[in-house]
């Protein structure tokens, strides 16, 4: 039982991780079960909601908790249960930032496109306005055909980006460790659920089952959505949503697919166009901005080695592309010399 623990002890501590079994009253794997704590992000928090914050609510968590009027109870969103009708399969949205506003959000997706979103219920009130932040958006596989956005930090949105294009990392990351130890105590995940938001977090929960052992009873860890997403992703799980949660916090896409706009008026009146069409030929300055993106990234993850491998070919990058526009300057300044000259007037005869 020490063994998931033991896996989801090495995420980041912004909510208690529980231990519990399958229909029994949670229980907490530490004698003195650790206060919830969330890291601000802007006006957010982490793995915060898309509406305005819910009020408090007890301490205590609850297998089931069924109640249809929002002025008794905190909200639609909270109430949650372990009955598997109760939720549905949601696909992940390859989204890159989500922005709210008075009218409603933008989604805005991998691919350049922009999604145009309203609040599913009105009994979320007023909703907060952000800057663009990272984000996670579920999509459920429903007849709802609603969207959960969850914002998170950028670290596990671009994790689960490189999960999610089978891109192999330098080196293990931590839901891989997880996953590996999950595997070796004997452990298996069979499903990930978001199941409920308590003030302004949302909750996970990953259920384990106890490979060759029948008898065993089933377990499941709470987590935070992103951890317990990135999880799913590694391990090919589904990722299911409370249907609850998901139609008091989803929004609704109420405009077709729009893209960004590609041409801008300056404040001289200049209309600049196709802001998204590359120029002809190879962009030298792309080639050296991604060179010096890569070098900076290798030296935080300490890859000192290909740091300094990449610093070199960007020097050598340089001197090539220093020495290839001299000697166009050149060429050009030869083909221009000597300057035109007019022909001389004719003495009259």
């Amino acid at each position: 039982m020490a063994a998931p623990a033991a896996a989801m002890s090495l995420l980041p501590s912004h909510s208690p991780a529980r231990l519990h079994r399958s229909n029994v009253v949670p229980c907490s794997l530490m004698s003195t079960p650790r206060s919830m704590r969330a890291t601000p992000l802007g006006n957010c928090a982490l793995s915060v909601p898309f509406p305005a914050a819910m009020k408090p609510r007890s301490t205590k968590f609850s297998t089931s908790r069924n109640s249809s009027d929002s002025a008794e109870s905190d909200s639609v969103a909270e109430n949650f249960s372990e009955n598997d009708e109760d939720y549905a399969d949601s696909t992940i949205v390859e989204a890159v930032e989500v922005r709210s506003g008075p009218e409603g959000c933008t989604i805005k997706m991998r691919n350049g496109d922009v999604l145009k979103c309203v609040h599913n219920s009105n009994e979320a009130g007023t909703l907060p306005v952000y800057d663009p932040h990272p984000a996670i958006v579920l999509h459920l596989n429903d007849s709802s055909n609603l969207l959960l956005p969850i914002i998170v930090l950028e670290f596990p949105s671009a994790m689960l980006s490189d999960a999610i294009r089978n891109v192999e990392p330098t080196r293990p990351t931590v839901y891989q460790v997880m996953s590996n130890i999950l595997e070796v105590s004997g452990y298996k995940a069979k499903l990930v659920r978001v199941t409920k938001r308590v003030n302004e977090t949302y909750f996970a929960r990953v259920h384990l089952v106890k490979e060759g052992d029948d008898s065993a009873p089933p377990m499941s860890l709470d987590i935070r959505p992103s951890d317990a997403i990135n999880l799913a992703v590694r391990c090919k799980i589904p990722i299911q949503v409370s249907k609850n949660l998901a139609m008091g916090d989803g929004v609704r896409v109420v405009t077709d697919v729009e893209k960004l706009p590609s041409t801008i008026t300056t404040k001289d009146g200049l209309v600049i166009t196709d802001l998204d069409t590359p120029l002809p030929g190879p962009c030298l300055d792309a080639e050296e901005f991604v060179m010096v993106r890569d070098m900076h990234i290798a030296a935080v993850e300490e890859r000192f080695i290909d740091a300094g491998k990449l610093r070199d070919e960007l020097e050598q990058f340089r001197k090539a592309a220093s020495s290839e526009s001299l000697e166009q300057n050149k060429q050009t300044a030869e083909t221009e010399w000597p300057p035109h000259r007019s022909e001389p007037p004719q003495s009259p005869v």
